[in-house]
């Protein structure tokens, strides 16, 4: 998935328009649940092997175990 597509995903998913400063986002524990569905959806069975994503309540934190499994790429 590219980055921009995860951006999108993460707005979806917590109900927000345009942010302009995504990686500073945070949410909540339901938040983090929808997003993760989401996720699992795109990439069945990848996301809930990734150790740091139940901590992943953050952008930054979301993008770099994403990352770290090569599931997410920059533009």
């Amino acid at each position: 998935m590219k980055r921009k597509d995860l951006n999108i995903l993460v707005l979806k998913c917590l109900g927000l328009k345009k942010k302009k400063s995504i990686e500073d986002l945070t949410w909540d524990s339901l938040g983090h649940l929808t997003i993760l569905i989401e996720l699992e959806k795109k990439n069945p069975n990848k996301i809930t092997s990734i150790k740091q994503i139940s901590e992943a309540t953050t952008y930054k934190k979301l993008y770099r175990a994403l990352k770290s499994k090569k599931l997410v790429f920059d533009d």
